[in-house]
């Protein structure tokens, strides 16, 4: 939601503190620079703060030639807008407001637990609304009609007659 562009390490499954982990976080160009991570490498990875999951460090006896360095991306990978980054800072971020991924995400934390906690319009939802062109910005989210959501799928019209949705929509 901010447009920051976080480099994620794939990896091959590995159960680690109670949970398989699939996916760790690099943290920044700068972070793969600094530790040599390659595509390809072996890497040590801890839960940084016992919950996300982090590359700490390369296994470099275990590097073979078919490890090759990672090219951070020039262009946002959704919008292709150029990446920038403040002066001193360790961010790349997409400047495009109208970033499809930006817009998404703010939607999504809008919705959330953590901000209006709107029951039901979780990632899932919010994706569709988007792609069926039902909202495009926050405000959008207001402007539902009841009759906008029942075409959607079979818990449109749970989700269209829930209480926590009907506070949200527009009069019809």
């Amino acid at each position: 939601r901010t447009g920051a562009v976080t480099p994620v390490a794939e990896l091959e499954p590995v159960l680690l503190a109670g949970s398989t982990v699939r996916r760790a976080t690099l943290h920044n160009a700068d972070e793969i620079a600094r530790k040599d991570v390659r595509v390809g490498d072996t890497v040590l990875v801890e839960k940084a703060g016992e919950i996300i999951p982090a590359v700490i460090e390369v296994v470099m006896a275990k590097r073979t030639p078919e490890c090759v360095a990672y090219v951070f991306p020039t262009e946002c990978p959704v919008c292709a807008t150029p990446l920038v980054r403040e002066e001193g800072g360790v961010k790349w971020m997409c400047p495009n407001a109208a970033c499809p991924e930006k817009v998404r995400r703010k939607i999504e934390h809008f919705a959330s637990k953590a901000s209006l906690d709107i029951d039901g319009l979780g990632e899932e939802v919010v994706d569709l609304l988007l792609t069926r062109g039902l909202i495009r910005t926050i405000p959008d989210i207001f402007r539902l009609k009841v009759a906008d959501l029942l075409p959607l799928k079979k818990s449109g019209e749970v989700w269209a007659t829930s209480a926590a949705c009907r506070n949200l929509m527009a009069p019809a």
